[in-house]
């Protein structure tokens, strides 16, 4: 039996972007998260009246106020490779 351990790669959409502090600086889908235990949240970050900002929780708040842990912007399906959106029978 081989003794060497075996190493889980991530994939590499897995890996495209880390957790931050750092607030976003871009529109887009990032993960949002208050405390780094704490369950996460997908947000849509948007330009409004020249800042970014996120519908947070019943109104637009700037990101810069968010205090917590961003990971993003996420990739949409349509921009992998090979990515259709359609499924074929038997999938």
């Amino acid at each position: 039996m081989d003794s060497t351990a075996k190493v889980n790669k991530l994939s590499p959409i897995a890996t495209d972007s880390q957790w931050s502090t750092e607030p976003p600086t871009q529109p887009g889908c990032y993960w949002f998260r208050r405390e780094s235990t704490s369950r996460a949240l997908m947000v849509e970050v948007r330009m409004t009246n020249g800042e970014l900002t996120v519908w947070w929780p019943n109104e637009d708040q700037p990101v810069a106020n968010l205090n917590g842990f961003w990971r993003g912007p996420m990739r949409r399906l349509s921009d992998l490779k090979g990515w259709s959106g359609r499924r074929t029978p038997g999938e």
